[in-house]
């Protein structure tokens, strides 16, 4: 069954509840450095991976998201982990529909564009992993989200927002993680202080970096 989240209502996001504090301006320094990375290769699609964070890595990557569509710029956020989904209930959306159900239904009718859910942050819109219990669906992501599949879903949200934010466990790798790394314009980390452990962050990494992703950096998170 689909979460009964009310559209529309606030996300607890630190950028929006306390704008002010370190916090917040810490995601908006995240923010400015991927908006002024290399200008001959700009950021226009993103990888948030965690590796070993927890749920901290969905409130980093909503916060993250949001950051940019505070500064005025269209965003969309896509939570690839259908397991243990968070980014939903984060930012006060429905559970589904959501990323599995577009694409079973883009398996079957190539014309069919994802449909994001509207925030009541103003320009941020996400696509929830989608509620597997709350479907027929029973392929499970890996399966569904093949390299010209997530072509086309990197480029049909592009069409609408000037950044495409996916966010993804890397503990362990994925083959979906890695389809998505090898598809966007870069992949930041996101670690735990005290928590992540260095084979695991080092394992991502080289995981990465073997189907050519190009990482831009790491994001601390802390208890």
């Amino acid at each position: 069954m689909a979460s009964a989240k009310t559209p529309g209502s606030s996300p607890d996001l630190i950028v929006v509840r306390e704008p002010d504090s370190p916090g917040a301006q810490a995601y908006r320094s995240v923010r400015e450095t991927l908006r002024h990375s290399r200008s001959d290769q700009p950021v226009g699609s993103l990888l948030l991976a965690d590796v070993g964070s927890g749920d901290q890595s969905g409130e980093a990557a909503a916060n993250i998201a949001a950051s940019f569509a505070l500064n005025g710029e269209s965003t969309v956020l896509v939570d690839l982990d259908a397991a243990s989904p968070v980014v939903h209930s984060i930012v006060n959306i429905p559970s589904s529909p959501g990323l599995i159900d577009w694409l079973a239904a883009e398996r079957d009718s190539a014309e069919k564009r994802p449909s994001p859910h509207p925030s009541s942050v103003e320009y941020l819109s996400v696509l929830p992993a989608g509620d597997r219990n709350a479907s027929s669906i029973q392929s499970p992501l890996a399966d569904l989200l093949t390299d010209t599949r997530c072509k086309a879903l990197v480029s049909a949200l592009q069409a609408d927002a000037r950044y495409v934010v996916f966010h993804g466990s890397a503990s362990p790798v994925s083959s979906q993680l890695l389809t998505v790394a090898a598809n966007v314009d870069a992949v930041v980390l996101i670690v735990r202080s005290g928590t992540t452990k260095r084979t695991a962050a080092q394992n991502a990494k080289e995981s990465l970096e073997r189907v050519g992703a190009r990482l831009l950096g790491v994001v601390l998170t802390e208890d």
